[in-house]
């Protein structure tokens, strides 16, 4: 079943202690990019880890899959914050959306 962008649930994952409010962040951030699609999307998910180290640049990875109607784009970014990763992968995700219409 296809649904429009309005209609999809963002499923976001976060690792433990990072909040309630970056997964809200997230969710927003990500819903806003696929609202500039025309196209239905099946699934949206993102995924967001610190690695462990604190001597480690760049420690936070936002990871995207969006499946536009059977084409499943793939967007990661690293940031030192969740925010910032969070805006970066927005900005990863909005980039491959115009190309593949560009394209078309």
């Amino acid at each position: 079943m296809s649904r429009t962008h309005d209609e999809v649930d963002v499923t976001v994952q976060v690792q433990p202690g990072m909040g309630r409010r970056v997964q809200v962040y997230a969710r927003e951030k990500v819903a806003a990019a696929i609202g500039h699609t025309g196209r239905p999307v099946l699934f949206a998910r993102v995924r967001l880890d610190r690695i462990g180290n604190p001597a480690a640049t760049r420690p936070v990875t936002a990871r995207a899959e969006i499946d536009l109607n059977g084409h499943v784009l793939h967007a990661e970014a690293h940031a030192d914050t969740p925010y910032e990763a969070v805006d970066l992968l927005q900005d990863h995700l909005l980039a491959q959306m115009e190309r593949r219409t560009a394209v078309r």
